[in-house]
């Protein structure tokens, strides 16, 4: 880890969403005053005091996910655990025009020449460097600006808010790929939305629009582009943290406390189906198709 400390003013963007020109002049002058940014190769937060943003970030590819990333994330999470104990909002978004496109492929392609059992131990492991995500005491909004596929659209359900645009992609394409659901899919997206609706988006890997994610409630709301995601988690951020910070943490902890150990236990169930459908021939099919940029028939 090393810091560098530069300077940044984190805009107040509340009072001035309604006058689009405004915001925009806004944005274009935030400057580099009092922000406390902490580099960890692929994955970045930022601290400006009571909101915290945290940043997935893979140049040039996307931000898909490495295992690298995987673990630079569980690292700083633990750190906003520990060294943040003033923050009451944390923002996740991505870096540049995507979100997270989900795993990386090379990766993937690894865990078809593993052995079962130690794929089940992998993606635990997997999972837990972002789950983590899930159990911080304070509430995170996911702010979508961009494409958020598979595992990188899962990440966004472990927060408790998400905000995109209506230029975004959205989608759990895992059977697609010929694999079974994972990163706690299968457990928080039957959370959001009715469940047969989560029976389809599972079973068909369906990708949507950022509209479409509106209306079918995985997202709370929808901006128009995606430079505006951001400001809007800002927003909401800014609203949250107005609050009683120990009423703001007490509530969060009511929130979760029924869920929490069943998102444990699914996604122990989860690494294990993976484990299995990274032995057969499916995952290899969908991942040469992914490569050849066809349909897969399998």
């Amino acid at each position: 880890h090393y810091f560098i400390q530069s300077n940044l003013r984190m805009l107040n963007v509340r009072h001035c969403l309604k006058n689009g020109t405004k915001l925009l002049r806004q944005l274009s002058s935030i400057s580099t005053e009092g922000l406390d940014v902490r580099t960890h190769n692929d994955v970045r937060t930022h601290n400006d005091g009571k909101v915290l943003i945290l940043s997935l970030r893979n140049e040039g590819r996307m931000n898909c996910m490495t295992e690298k990333i995987a673990s630079e994330f569980k690292t700083v999470v633990n750190e906003i655990n520990r060294d943040y104990p003033s923050a009451l909002c944390l923002i996740l978004t991505g870096h540049g025009n995507s979100f997270a496109a989900g795993a990386d492929l090379n990766w993937l392609e690894e865990r078809t020449k593993t052995r079962s059992e130690k794929n089940v131990e992998i993606m635990k492991d997997y999972y837990n460097y972002f789950s983590g995500l899930a159990s911080l005491p304070i509430p995170s909004i996911a702010a979508i600006n961009g494409p958020a596929i598979g595992a990188g659209f899962c990440i966004s359900m472990f927060c408790d808010i998400r905000i995109t645009s209506k230029d975004s992609k959205l989608g759990a394409n895992f059977v697609k790929l010929g694999i079974s659901p994972g990163m706690g899919g299968t457990f928080t997206i039957p959370l959001k939305v009715p469940n047969q609706v989560a029976w389809e988006l599972l079973l068909t890997g369906k990708v949507m629009s950022g509209e479409e994610a509106k209306e079918k409630g995985l997202v709370l709301s929808c901006v128009d582009t995606k430079n505006l995601v951001l400001p809007e988690a800002l927003s909401l951020a800014d609203k949250i943290v107005s609050g009683s910070p120990l009423a703001i943490k007490e509530t969060t902890a009511l929130l979760r406390h029924s869920s929490e150990q069943l998102l444990k236990d699914q996604l122990v169930m989860e690494a294990e189906a993976q484990g299995r459908c990274f032995s057969g021939i499916d995952i290899q099919i969908g991942l040469q198709a992914i490569k050849n940029k066809k349909m897969p028939k399998f």
